[in-house]
C-alpha cells in the first residue's frame, strides 16, 4: 500500500513516533502526520466567517488550494461551467496514537481551537457489525468534497466514509472496488458530481485483469454506492528505466483549472527503482489524459495543492529512498496551468530548505496580497539519520527561496491547513501532542497550541478543510 504505518523505534519519550507514511516494502519514513498524505494542505478560497469575526477569505482573492477556479480548464458539456472544487466550510483533524492502532476525527474552529474532540473514532463499530467505522489507515482527500460532509479515505477498510461535521453521524460508507490496503490501495478521491467520483489506486493486484480490481490506475465510481464505472489506465505514463519496470502509481488528486490533476509516484514493484515524478491532467468530460508534465529531476512525487488565482499547481516530492543524492532529487515542482500545454515552471530542490528532504506528503499554497507566491512545506529525516527534527518552512514558489519557521520532533509535523490569518500545523509530539497555530498575516509567528482529541488523547496527524 502507498503508506503503511510501521513503527521503527516507538517509545513514549524522545523520537517516539517513528512511524512511516510509506509503501509496503519501502523503508521510507516521513512525518507521523504524513499518514494523512498531503490532502489536508488545502485552504478555502471563499470567505468563511469564523468565531470572533475571523474570516477565512483567501488573500489576493483566493486562499490556498480551494482548487478549481472560475476560469480555464476543460469545460463540461456545451455551455456548462468548468469543474471547480467546492467552497470549503470547515476544518477537521485526523488523530492517531504512537503505534497507529487507534484513530479519530476531530472538528476544529477555523478561528483557532477545538470544536468537537472525538467526532468519530476507530473504537466504534459499524452498525450491526464488528468492523470499526474507521480503520487505522485513513487520510483526508486533497481537497474538500461536494456535499459539506467530512470525507475520509479509509484505506484499511477500503471505503469512503462520509461524516456529518455538525452531528458527527456517519452519513454513509461506500466500499471502493479492490481498494483495501493489501491490493489496489486507494489514495485519494475527487467527487466530480453526485454520480461520479475519481479514485486513485496506487497499488496493483497482479493476480487479476478485471478492470475494477487491477489497480495502478484511476477509476470512476458512483460516490453514493461505490459502483464501478470505468478504469483510466495510466500505464502509458510510467517512466522508462533500463533494467526495471516502473509503475505509474497514481497518488494524490484534486481539481485544478477544470481538470483532475493526479500526481504519479513512478516506482517499481519492489519500491527500489524510481522514475522521475509526473503530474497528469484528466478531462472530466471525456475521462482522457489531456497532458502529462514531468517533474524533471524530482522523484517520489505525491502531495498536491492548487492556487487558482495564478493557475499554479504545486507538487511535493520526497526523493528516492536510500539515494545519496536524495537532497537534490527531492523538492517542490511548480507547474503552470495557465499555458497550453501545461508546463513545469521550475523545481525547487530540498537543498533550498536546508539539509533534509521535503516531506512528500504535503505542500500548502498560502498567499497574501504582499506575498502572492508564498507557500509552506516541511522537511523530515525519513532515513533515521540521527533523529534529526522536522522543520517547517515558508517558501516563495516563484523565487525558490525558503525561510525556516519552526522545528519539531522527528516525524511530528503533518499535512497542514491555513485560513487567511492562521496556519494550523499538527504536531504528533510524544509528550504533548498539539495543533500549533501560527499567525501568518505577515511574517509567520507561533501563537498558541491546543490538543485536538481531548477524549482519547490521540496525536494530530493531519489538518484539512472539508
Amino acid at each position: 500500500m502507498r503508506r503503511l504505518y510501521w513503527i521503527g523505534v516507538v517509545t513514549l519519550a524522545g523520537v517516539a513516533l517513528a512511524c512511516s507514511d510509506s509503501p509496503a516494502g519501502r523503508p521510507d519514513g516521513g512525518a507521523a502526520g504524513a499518514a494523512a498524505a498531503g490532502a489536508s494542505g488545502t485552504a478555502g478560497g471563499a470567505a468563511m466567517a469564523g468565531a470572533a469575526g475571523s474570516a477565512v477569505a483567501g488573500a489576493a482573492g483566493s486562499a490556498a488550494g480551494a482548487g478549481g477556479g472560475a476560469a480555464g480548464g476543460a469545460a463540461g458539456a456545451a455551455g456548462a461551467a468548468p469543474l471547480a472544487a467546492p467552497t470549503p466550510i470547515g476544518l477537521a483533524a485526523l488523530n492517531a496514537d504512537s503505534a497507529f492502532d487507534a484513530t479519530s476525527l476531530s472538528i476544529l474552529d477555523p478561528a483557532g481551537g477545538l470544536a468537537k474532540a472525538d467526532c468519530v473514532d476507530s473504537k466504534v463499530p459499524t452498525t450491526g457489525g464488528s468492523t470499526p467505522v474507521l480503520s487505522t489507515d485513513v487520510v483526508f482527500p486533497s481537497q474538500p468534497q461536494r456535499g459539506g460532509n467530512v470525507v475520509i479515505v479509509d484505506r484499511g477498510n477500503g471505503a469512503l466514509t462520509f461524516v456529518n461535521p455538525s452531528t458527527c453521524a456517519v452519513v454513509r460508507q461506500v466500499a471502493v472496488p479492490n481498494a483495501t490496503s493489501l491490493k489496489a490501495d486507494m489514495d485519494d478521491v475527487v467527487i466530480a458530481s453526485d454520480s461520479k467520483a475519481y479514485v486513485t489506486r496506487y497499488g496493483v493486484d497482479a493476480t487479476t485483469t478485471d478492470p475494477s480490481k487491477v489497480g495502478n490506475d484511476v477509476i470512476t465510481i458512483d460516490p453514493a454506492t461505490g459502483t464501478f464505472k470505468s478504469r483510466i489506465s495510466l500505464d502509458a505514463y510510467a517512466s522508462v528505466v533500463t533494467g526495471a519496470t516502473i509503475l505509474a502509481r497514481p497518488d494524490r488528486a484534486l481539481i485544478a483549472s477544470g481538470q483532475i490533476a493526479i500526481s504519479l509516484g513512478e516506482i517499481d514493484t519492489s519500491f527500489y527503482v524510481y522514475g522521475e515524478g509526473k503530474v497528469v491532467l484528466i478531462d472530466p468530460t471525456t475521462d482522457t489524459v489531456t497532458a502529462s508534465v514531468v517533474v524533471t529531476g524530482l522523484y517520489d512525487c505525491s502531495g498536491l495543492d492548487y492556487l487558482a488565482a495564478s493557475k499554479t499547481l504545486l507538487v511535493s516530492c520526497g526523493g528516492p529512498y536510500g539515494d545519496p543524492d536524495r537532497l537534490t532529487k527531492s523538492g517542490i515542482g511548480v507547474i503552470d496551468l495557465s499555458v497550453s500545454p501545461p508546463a513545469l515552471a521550475r523545481t525547487i530542490t530540498s537543498a533550498a530548505f536546508g539539509t533534509l528532504p521535503i516531506n512528500f506528503a504535503w505542500v500548502l499554497a498560502a498567499p497574501t496580497a504582499a506575498s502572492p507566491t508564498r507557500a509552506f512545506a516541511s522537511t523530515s529525516d525519513p532515513e533515521f539519520n540521527g533523529g534529526k527534527p522536522d522543520i517547517l518552512y515558508a517558501f516563495d514558489f516563484a523565487a525558490g527561496t525558503a525561510t525556516q519557521i519552526a522545528t519539531s520532533d522527528q516525524f511530528a509535523i503533518g499535512p497542514s491547513a491555513a485560513t487567511a490569518s492562521l496556519l494550523f500545523v499538527p504536531e504528533a509530539l510524544a509528550a504533548a501532542p498539539k495543533i500549533q497555530l501560527f499567525d501568518i498575516t505577515a511574517t509567520p509567528q507561533p501563537t498558541i497550541g491546543f490538543a485536538s482529541d481531548t477524549v482519547n488523547m490521540l496525536s494530530p496527524t493531519a489538518v484539512a478543510w472539508y
